[in-house]
């Protein structure tokens, strides 16, 4: 993705988080809204800086490594994460004071923030680095779309930002393993297309004649994943401008009226 993409790719961002800041109708959708446009300015002033300055690409020029590299810090950070979050609410069996009297860090909002972080965070980057290094030695090709790989890697990483957060605030749609809000949905299922097309754009261009039996697996990965998260996330918000919470809590207050 070429340097003028990615700006005008971080400036729409930058006016969702606005609208989603003024606009929300709960206290956790307008943190959302900042985090997005906190997230979108500080990539924008790293992508002006980058611009600037000299620094040496992370890719050669057989193949796009990058992502990779990125891709295998953000699953040991993830990891150590979900892990340290797993040990906590462990204890908090044992000692429940060790919930701090505190909504955010009580066992019923560390639980899915666990589960999710060893899952989605922890799992989810390896499986999308490696599919990323794989892919491309298999198939003896570069991997496609040029910077659309990153797209893939930072809109992830902010799905996770996104969701972790709307755990501890208590936006959930209280469904196993489908907790985050709608919105969250909609923008991992953008993330998930553009990984898709990476992927199967990869193995299009390829200079190997067969497909490795590997790209086979990582593919049926990625085509469940996708079907699983569509199905189990369908939601009809009330407003876009607020989480489920706020609808229902507006829909049992209108019903006590």
């Amino acid at each position: 993705m070429a340097m003028t993409g990615w700006s005008i790719l971080l400036g729409f961002g930058i006016l969702i988080g606005l609208a989603a800041a003024g606009r929300g109708e709960d206290a956790a959708f307008q943190t959302h809204g900042w985090i997005l446009l906190a997230v979108c300015l500080a990539g924008l002033v790293a992508l002006v800086t980058r611009s600037g300055g000299s620094a040496k690409p992370y890719d050669d020029d057989r193949y796009f490594d990058g992502v990779v590299r990125a891709g295998v810090l953000a699953t040991v950070f993830w990891g150590m994460a979900g892990f340290l979050v797993g040990l906590i609410i462990a204890l908090q069996l044992s000692f429940p004071v060790l919930n701090l009297g505190l909504e955010y860090t009580s066992f019923g909002r560390l639980r899915p923030l666990h589960t999710s972080a060893v899952v989605f965070a922890f799992g989810g980057n390896a499986l999308i680095a490696t599919s990323f290094y794989v892919v491309q030695r298999t198939c003896r090709a570069r991997l496609a779309f040029g910077g659309l790989g990153w797209f893939v890697f930072w809109g992830y990483q902010l799905f996770i930002i996104l969701a972790a957060t709307g755990y501890l605030m208590g936006v959930t749609q209280s469904r196993e393993y489908a907790e985050p809000e709608w919105y969250i949905d909609l923008w991992l299922t953008i993330v998930w297309v553009a990984y898709l097309l990476v992927f199967l754009g990869t193995i299009w261009k390829r200079k190997e004649p067969h497909i490795y039996v590997a790209n086979w697996f990582y593919l049926a990965f990625i085509v469940t994943v996708a079907m699983l998260h569509i199905v189990n996330n369908l939601a009809m918000p009330v407003s876009i401008f607020g989480s489920m919470r706020t609808a229902v809590r507006k829909s049992s207050t209108g019903a006590a009226g």
